[in-house]
């Protein structure tokens, strides 16, 4: 094997033993990897873009103090249940000594948080690729309580539904919904005040970018990758 080829081997083990192991029966491992999406993907239908990542790592005992670098895209949708939940797209791999078996690729569940500047992102459902997007159609319901944006306008007539003009003289519309009296939170929404099924949450920068600058620069905003550092991007599952 050539010198170079097996370096290569060696440093994406050692990143891939900073995870806990599990070995199969027949003595293969399987790995999930995080990838970009590539353009011959086909995107679930319901799937919305909810953030670009820009995840450093380093390589570990690398005397040089090289690091790799990924751009992955975090999806997610709305369920039934109104709970918020992101998709990574990924590979699965079986490994075994140094022989490789694409498993699968697809959409994988992810716990996604942003804390201010802290990013978290770990595998939650290892088991199998998204298939369907369940998505949520919640109740529109009136809203008690201080709006979220002074330039929320209350549409007469219907509790919970609002309105606001962005920049470029479009009528943005926007749903207070509850899924079964609870999980209440703020969707965009059709113009007869409906929730867009498995339609995010409302994002607090982006709607203030929307109405103070538009949807062009909300297009910039979301797809300008986030820098974040020792994040794995590789899992055993």
């Amino acid at each position: 094997m050539p010198q170079k080829k097996f370096l290569t081997i060696i440093i994406i083990f050692m990143l891939i033993l900073l995870f806990a192991g599990c070995d199969k029966d027949d003595g293969t491992t399987a790995y999930l990897t995080l990838m970009t999406v590539p353009t011959e993907a086909t995107i679930p239908n319901g799937l919305h873009l909810d953030s670009i990542l820009s995840i450093t790592n380093p390589i570990p005992d690398d005397p040089n103090g090289a690091t790799t670098t990924a751009l992955v895209g975090v999806f997610g949708f709305t369920n039934t249940a109104g709970e918020t939940v992101h998709y990574v797209y990924g590979k699965k791999e079986s490994i075994s000594g140094e022989q490789s078996h694409l498993i699968e690729k697809g959409f994988y569940q992810m716990d996604y948080r942003v804390d201010e500047q802290n990013v978290y992102l770990a595998l939650k459902n290892s088991s199998s690729p998204l298939t369907k997007v369940d998505q949520g159609n919640g109740l529109t319901t009136a809203f008690e309580g201080e709006l979220p944006f002074g330039f929320y306008t209350p549409v007469e007539g219907i509790d919970g539904f609002y309105t606001f003009v962005d920049p470029n003289g479009v009528t943005q519309y926007r749903v207070y919904a509850t899924f079964l009296a609870k999980n209440g939170n703020f969707f965009p929404a059709t113009e007869d005040g409906k929730m867009i099924p498995g339609a995010l949450p409302i994002n607090k920068s982006i709607e203030e970018t929307l109405y103070a600058q538009g949807s062009a620069a909300v297009s910039q905003l979301i797809t300008t990758p986030i820098s974040c550092t020792n994040i794995p991007t590789t899992f055993v599952v």
